[in-house]
């Protein structure tokens, strides 16, 4: 029997509840579009997945499957246990925010990714933290020498990741709102990916 996947519409965020040994398995249905991830521990939702903490511990700018995502306790709190994409995820650039898109020139109230982490976890009743910088994944961030680009994504229609949780998380993904720069491709329209929860 195949599994029944929830979608997150394009430009929109979710959250999800995992115990430790559970598995999100996240599909790019339709391939380019970057999704902004995130994770808490359910016990205190000050632990956060941290970029920063994760870059120093495996000793890499860009995250590989068996890899694990450390918290900023230096606790190991995700396992990238599957990805499909043979190009590099992102744990460089931060989300997008209200302040993005006013520089972009957009009137108030463009949905954007900072406000979608925020949101998802209201619906859960949980007091959101300081919005940590996310894994940015399948977004495409070269980098050579000092230089930092942004540039159209190399995901395929039906690239998946799987992210294993190691103690018991909440996982937020936002399916990146923007459609100003060829984050999401080159015709900047965010589109839908689709998710389900594996049990241990």
């Amino acid at each position: 029997m195949s599994e029944t996947l929830t979608e997150i519409p394009g430009g929109a965020g979710a959250a999800i509840v995992l115990d430790a040994g559970e598995t999100v398995y996240l599909r790019n249905t339709f391939g380019e579009q970057v999704v902004d991830t995130w994770a808490l521990s359910r016990a205190d939702p000050s632990e956060v997945l941290s970029v920063e903490h994760t870059r120093r511990m495996n000793g890499r700018l860009y995250p590989k499957a068996g890899e694990t995502f450390w918290s900023n306790r230096r606790h190991e709190m995700l396992k990238l246990a599957e990805d499909s994409f043979p190009g590099t995820h992102d744990m460089l650039v931060a989300c997008c925010d209200p302040w993005l898109y006013a520089h972009y020139g957009c009137p108030p109230g463009h949905a954007n990714c900072r406000d979608n982490f925020l949101t998802a976890l209201r619906t859960l009743d949980i007091a959101p933290p300081p919005v940590p910088n996310p894994v940015n994944l399948w977004m495409n961030v070269p980098v050579s020498g000092e230089k930092v680009d942004i540039t159209p994504p190399l995901s395929r229609p039906g690239d998946h990741v799987c992210l294993t949780a190691l103690m018991d998380v909440v996982v937020v993904f936002s399916a990146c709102p923007m459609d100003i720069t060829p984050i999401n491709g080159t015709d900047c329209t965010p589109r839908s990916v689709h998710y389900a929860v594996r049990p241990a």
